[in-house]
């Protein structure tokens, strides 16, 4: 057991990288929630906390081609929940990220001593909280439950007669959204391993203590 806090250790750390690039995935992929065709779902534009996919549409011999890139929201009006979005899924990167990297260069630096302190499993309970608002956009006019992007496109495809789309009107979970639940869980992992590698510790060293 001598050992156990710095396995513990080492496990939280981890959880946090895993947690730290999901969250990265999920703050900078234009494809957080997915707006798809009711005649072919693997047809679909997406739509992210900082960008979004868009499209052109080439109509050779009788056909139509939508080719799609991913590109910012401009002059796109944001909406609360959108922009409490964006503050707390940077929160959540920033916060994690500190502690993250903080633990990498202490390994590398002396990889047999690790610091134990309590302010590291707070930091990533709060970057699991702040992860878990950034799901706001879910409720985002903007990107969700009125997105106005949408409405121009639908009504750009219903003026050709040669392109039958058609978008649902209701958005659901994409990568980015996908990869955000998974980086809540991997943050709170990551505080329940480091508050027991800290309490471990205390505990070695309160029995040192006694012995001596």
């Amino acid at each position: 057991m001598a050992n156990s806090s710095l396995s513990l250790s080492l496990l939280s750390s981890i959880f946090a990288t895993v947690a730290f690039f999901l969250s990265w995935s999920s703050v900078y992929n234009c494809n957080y929630v997915q707006f798809t065709t009711i005649q072919d779902t693997s047809l679909s534009l997406g739509f992210g906390l900082f960008s979004h996919s868009w499209y052109a549409i080439s109509v050779p011999l009788g056909g139509s081609v939508v080719f799609q890139a991913c590109i910012g929201y401009g002059s796109t009006a944001i909406d609360g929940s959108m922009k409490a979005a964006r503050i707390f899924s940077i929160l959540a990167l920033v916060i994690g990220g500190i502690f993250f990297f903080r633990n990498i260069i202490g390994g590398c630096v002396n990889p047999d001593k690790r610091a134990y302190t309590r302010s590291e499993g707070v930091a990533y309970l709060s970057a699991c909280l702040f992860q878990g608002l950034s799901l706001l956009l879910l409720n985002s006019p903007t990107v969700c439950t009125n997105n106005q992007l949408i409405h121009q496109l639908q009504s750009e495809l219903d003026s050709r007669e040669n392109i039958q789309i058609e978008f649902n009107d209701t958005c659901t979970l994409s990568t980015g959204a996908r990869c955000c639940i998974a980086a809540i869980v991997f943050w709170f992992l990551a505080a329940l391993a480091s508050c027991q590698a800290t309490s471990a510790e205390e505990r070695k060293g309160k029995g040192n203590d006694g012995g001596g």
